[in-house]
């Protein structure tokens, strides 16, 4: 993971890899049914996790969930550009609510890859995701998404992709 400053431009950049292939990983981060399992660190049903997506250039994806109990959350990301199942572009508008309070808007851009990998273990395929998003507007909301939100929601995405329960690390 790593923080960059260009020109007054606030953001970050980390990758993670996580099993299965590029189009596994694409699918369970693009399709609802699976964004409902790994979306919210309470879960599917505890996290109230609501989802649609329409997965075109210009098209949106909206989530309105809870990360936990005193914190919701409603995103709007509307697609820029999508090579399926390699790269995605969005821009990404999110509203919260921790405590009763309203947060600032955050209006960002995300860049994702998804590149083929094997495995450390050497057995299957793996793939490495990539996440670039520039326009926060305080370097402590950079380092809150950087510390919290990707790094938990990419391990979330992995379990889901691997079959397990994000909440235990059981199988499904």
């Amino acid at each position: 993971m790593n923080a960059e400053l260009e020109n007054d431009v606030i953001g970050l950049r980390m990758q993670r890899e996580l099993p299965g292939s590029p189009a596994e990983v694409f699918a369970a981060y693009t399709t609802p049914e699976r964004q409902r399992l790994w979306l919210s660190m309470l879960g599917p049903d505890e996290g109230e996790v609501e989802t649609t997506v329409d997965l075109r250039v210009g098209g949106q994806w909206e989530a309105r969930f809870r990360p936990n109990p005193q914190t919701r959350v409603h995103d709007i990301q509307t697609y820029r550009e999508i090579d399926r199942p390699y790269r995605l572009v969005s821009d990404l508008v999110a509203e919260s609510i921790i405590d009763g309070q309203a947060m600032p808007v955050l209006e960002s851009h995300i860049v994702m890859t998804f590149e083929p990998r094997d495995t450390a273990a050497g057995v299957g395929t793996g793939t490495l995701v990539t996440v670039e998003q520039t326009g926060f507007p305080a370097a402590e909301m950079r380092d809150f998404f950087m510390g919290v939100v990707w790094p938990g929601g990419l391990d979330r995405l992995g379990a889901c992709v691997a079959g397990l329960d994000h909440s235990d690390g059981t199988s499904r």
